[in-house]
């Protein structure tokens, strides 16, 4: 029977919840507002079912593949530009609809972050982009297993976690295609309907969309555009970035997420995909400020869909690839020492005390705020934003090195 009893050993997958023949695992939230397995002990059989299938019980994955790497752009620019980076999850979800196949992705349930299915590709929109939040999953593995019995095809998109979770929950079945990311981690559930509810009421009209990395303004630096049901939007403002702020920050992440189990170890799904925000290094054609995706495929399968749709996309192969350290060391973020009081005060405090209390408004955020939208005019604006995509990566590379080096 699963017994939680460190929480950064549990990434709130529900495997074990579906897993489980007696119904007598239900996922409950905690008061940092991250969800995790609770067993009824009185109606357990011992089946140890629940056991089996989480997935940092068996973390899988064979110990090399012969994993290809590629940087990919959708030609579809409309697509391209509405996504995170290059666009490859609407290139293959558009292959998987356009033939009958099921997608399941991360899109919005009445505002809360939710794996959703999707049978249309003009339905597509909601589901691309980051999120940056943990999402509901409720029995959507079940389904997809029901699914799987039936002979359809399905694509899961999720993090690497999630995908592990679901591979040892429904086997290896061929008509299952999953893509994984290289993700920074999860932010809480909770936090992300608190900051909802009191832009909801701030602004006097409630939330239709949250786009973590619009491109207004290039693919350089992230801008979270929040949309409302009245037609307006708003950009870079001090209330827009204030939850992906406490994210990078690190604040409000699942413990789990500070030492991830699942970023070296070979992958189990049949394509990652991440940003290739270094794309420059490697392909200068390539480096237009649109969005590129650094694209990993791992399993045979994965490699014939792509020789299926690389017609519709440019594709430039990579040959230098380390296949079993795909997403680099575990420890990509590090765990704010004050993070224990930061969940003190979520509990404590209102929603708009607590952000001005651990994410102030500040002179140089406001000055960003302000500049951002008259460089975006500027003729050189490509090269600045470059410019400062190039600074932020090697920072980031070098904070993941300092943190390694620091915990080894």
């Amino acid at each position: 029977m699963i017994e939680l009893i460190d929480k950064t050993k549990c990434c709130g997958c529900t495997a074990c919840y579906s897993a489980c023949p007696e119904k007598c695992i239900l996922m409950e939230q905690d008061l940092e507002g991250f969800v995790y397995p609770v067993a009824d002990k009185s109606r357990c059989i011992e089946c140890e079912a629940c056991e089996k299938v989480c997935p940092f019980n068996n973390l899988g994955g064979e110990t090399k593949k012969n994993t290809i790497c590629a940087a990919v752009q959708y030609k579809d620019e409309n697509k391209r530009a509405a996504s995170t980076a290059g666009g490859v999850f609407s290139l293959i979800a558009d292959y998987f609809l356009d033939n009958g196949g099921i997608v399941y992705a991360v899109g919005y349930e009445n505002m809360v972050v939710s794996h959703k299915k999707c049978v249309d590709k003009n339905n597509l929109q909601e589901f691309r982009g980051s999120k940056y939040v943990q999402s509901s999953l409720n029995d959507v593995f079940c389904q997809i297993r029901m699914l799987l019995k039936k002979e359809q095809t399905v694509l899961f998109v999720g993090t690497p976690c999630q995908v592990h979770g679901l591979k040892n929950f429904v086997g290896d079945m061929e008509n299952l295609y999953t893509i994984d990311l290289l993700c920074l981690g999860v932010s809480s559930p909770a936090l992300f309907a608190e900051w909802i509810t009191y832009l909801n009421h701030k602004y006097k009209c409630s939330v239709e969309n949250v786009q973590f990395r619009n491109k207004h303004y290039g693919y350089a630096t992230p801008n979270v555009r929040v949309v409302f049901e009245n037609g307006k939007s708003m950009d870079q403002k001090y209330d827009t970035r204030v939850h992906a702020n406490l994210f990078f920050r690190h604040y409000n992440v699942r413990p789990s997420c500070y030492e991830c189990e699942f970023r070296e170890v070979p992958r189990v799904s049949d394509f990652t995909i991440g940003d290739f925000t270094d794309i420059g290094t490697i392909n200068k054609s390539m480096d237009d400020d649109k969005g590129t995706t650094k694209l990993w495929v791992h399993s045979e399968k994965g490699k014939e869909l792509l020789s299926k749709i690389e017609k519709f996309a440019t594709v430039y192969y990579i040959e230098t690839n380390s296949a079993n350290t795909i997403g680099g060391p575990k420890k990509q973020i590090k765990r704010p020492e004050n993070r224990e009081d930061f969940f003190n005060d979520v509990a404590n405090l209102s929603y708009e005390k607590l952000i001005y209390k651990w994410e102030p408004r500040s002179f140089k955020g406001e000055l960003v705020g302000f500049l951002r939208p008259i460089l975006n005019k500027m003729p050189g604006k490509t090269a600045i934003f470059k410019f400062i995509r190039r600074r932020k990566l090697n920072k980031y590379n070098r904070t993941v090195k300092e943190i390694n080096k620091t915990n080894q």
